[in-house]
């Protein structure tokens, strides 16, 4: 068995086997971390593939000094802001203008708040809100470094933040009255 060293000198070499290891064994992670920042799981596979094709054109820029995990998450996140950039026709909007095509996704077969009902909550936030709270709250950037990520102000980060984690506050209070009325 190989350890992660040698699978990295085997990408570096373009060593169809040891990408498939790394593919193997970080795939799935990655995906998670794609499909927090997508709105579907058809871009968060595209997202998955890009990043994985610039993992292997770029591994032997990986230094060593930190996890190598979170060196291609980094990458996994600029291949969805990528994405995003692309996607974005208009400006980060208010939640006013989304809210009739935001989807109800209740649960009704789950008595507490799982992974999956929250990440279904998140992915269905509008864009703009769902980019900053996954980068501010959960890859833990500064409202600066989001701004600057988005190109946005800091002050509109954090407004999509406050606006983000209101609408989150009331889909999980619907889902968990709706829960408790059973």
């Amino acid at each position: 068995m190989l350890d992660e060293a040698d699978i990295i000198n085997g990408c570096i070499k373009g060593d169809s086997k040891c990408q498939s290891l790394l593919y193997q064994k970080y795939s799935r992670l990655l995906y998670g971390t794609a499909l927090r920042y997508t709105r579907c799981e058809e871009d968060a596979q595209d997202v998955l593939q890009d990043a994985f094709l610039r993992i292997f054109d770029t591994i032997k820029q990986y230094k060593g000094s930190g996890k190598l995990v979170s060196w291609m998450t980094k990458i996994v996140i600029n291949q969805a802001l990528k994405l995003y950039q692309q996607q974005k026709k208009f400006a980060i909007e208010d939640y006013e203008e989304y809210q009739d095509s935001i989807k109800d996704d209740s649960i009704v077969d789950s008595d507490v708040l799982s992974h999956e009902v929250l990440l279904g909550f998140i992915r269905d936030l509008p864009e703009g809100y769902r980019m900053v709270f996954n980068l501010c709250e959960i890859e833990g950037y500064s409202y600066e470094e989001v701004a600057q990520m988005l190109g946005c102000s800091n002050s509109t980060c954090r407004s999509q933040l406050f606006k983000a984690k209101k609408v989150l506050q009331k889909k999980i209070i619907q889902f968990t009255n709706k829960d408790m009325s059973r």
